[in-house]
Order: structure tokens, then sequence, then C-alpha cells
């Protein structure tokens, strides 16, 4: 064999092949497949990949990860296919707004490193849903959680708690109550009574005896705007103005006049 002939030969061993354009589909010897475009051996634009646990992902590739607009579905028993996440994706991770479908409710809304991030709306099947701000795949920040008896809360959030100032509305009772929590709880709270705001008359019934002090607080009133505004030095008594004084240089009273 020619050397010259021997050595192109070899050259060509250590070239790595490298796919680039359209497969129609591609087998994975660990189970799954794909079909769609690549560059570079690598998946690139537009394809579908199915995993071996029956996890299949549509939508946008670049240099091998998800990257752009695209669904991830998973098939079922009957050859159905269930919606997990549809949206957008960056370096193979939901980033941006995204609808995500779960084990007891659907998220609409920001996405950040596969975690729910930024402004958001989650609906759940017992049928409160919860509108606002999430950092790390919980509730933190500015929201307002709906209840399904119609209660409502609108305040801030940290952790996936209440946690700070906010205002709980009571429908059925009519109360709003404006307050801090902390890790759910009330800690403290002003409580407003809306029924009470709405009767047409007085109440037929006589006060309770235990509130006759209030009389005694509106009398005190009354007699307030007669108290004395000078004051004497003296040692004397100026309940009887009709004291004579032995001193030799007798003290001035001060006569208080009734206005």
């Amino acid at each position: 064999m020619d050397k010259r002939c021997h050595c192109v030969c070899e050259l060509k061993n250590y070239i790595k092949a490298e796919s680039t354009g359209s497969r129609d589909k591609f087998f994975y010897p660990g189970g799954g497949n794909y079909k769609g475009f690549w560059l570079n051996s690598q998946h690139h634009g537009y394809g579908t990949k199915t995993s071996k646990n029956n996890l299949t992902y549509s939508g946008q590739w670049r240099n091998g990860k998800r990257q752009g607009l695209g669904s991830m579905t998973k098939q079922i028993q009957n050859g159905e296919e269930d919606v997990i996440y549809t949206g957008y994706w960056e370096k193979g991770q939901k980033c941006g707004s995204g609808k995500q479908f779960c084990r007891g409710g659907v998220y609409y809304g920001l996405w950040k490193n596969n975690r729910r991030h930024g402004m958001g709306l989650i609906f759940y099947e017992s049928g409160d849903y919860y509108l606002g701000e999430w950092e790390a795949d919980v509730y933190h920040g500015l929201g307002a959680l709906f209840y399904d008896n119609g209660n409502r809360y609108e305040g801030y959030f940290a952790r996936g708690y209440k946690n700070g100032e906010g205002t709980f509305y009571h429908m059925k009772s009519g109360q709003i109550q404006k307050g801090v929590w902390e890790n759910d709880i009330c800690k403290s709270c002003v409580v407003q009574d809306e029924f009470r705001n709405q009767v047409y008359s007085p109440t037929p019934y006589p006060i309770p005896p235990e509130l006759a002090s209030l009389k005694f607080v509106q009398k005190m009133r009354r007699y307030a705007k007669f108290e004395a505004k000078n004051t004497s030095n003296s040692k004397v008594s100026l309940d009887n103005l009709t004291y004579i004084c032995t001193c030799k240089k007798p003290e001035k009273f001060v006569i208080l006049q009734e206005f």
C-alpha cells in the first residue's frame, strides 16, 4: 500500500462525524428518541424529544438544550397525553412566562430557573386562588389570596405565609380585619364591623347595668370645661372663702368665676 494513501486513510479515522440538518427519528441506546433539526450533532431548531419515562418535549432547541417556546407533555396509560407545561425555556429550564398544570391546580405567570418567580396567578381545585408576587416557588411579596367561601386576604407574604401588614375580609360576617401577620397568624389587628354601620334604628333594649359607668364619664366631660385655669400659691384652702386670716399680712385670695 502506498504510504501516502495510508496516511490519508489514517487521518480520516480521527474526524468526528457530525450531524447537521433534519432527521426523521434518532433512537437513543438507553431509551427515547428525537425527531427534528440538528446542528453539529446537537438538537438545534425545532424538534420533538421523547424520554424513556414517556415525557415528550416539542419546541425550540439551541445547542442541545430547550430554548424558546415549547411544551412538555406526559403520555398516560390510555394513550392520551397530559400537558404539564407550555411556555418559554432558557438553557433547558423554565424561564419567562408559562403555564403549568400541576396536581391540585394550574399556574399562569413568570418563571426563573424552573421556579415560579415574579407575578403569577394560581387556581386550586378547592376553589381558592392567589394573585400576586412569587419568589423561589412560594408566595413572596404583595398579593391577594381568595378563598372559596368568599373571604380574602390582601397584603404581604413571605416564604409562602402571610407576613407583614395586611387586610382580611370576612365576607360572611362583614368584618374587615386590618393588622400585622406573622407566619399566617395575626399578631395585632383592628376589626371594623361593616354590618353595625348599616342599622336603620337604635336598639330597643336598655343599656346593661355594667355599662352605667359611661354616664359617669359623660358627666365628667361636662364639668371638664369648668376646671380652674389659675391656681393660688396660698397654703390656705379655697373651699371656704369666709375663712379669716390671723396673719399680719393677709394673703390675697384668687376668686374663681364660672364661665
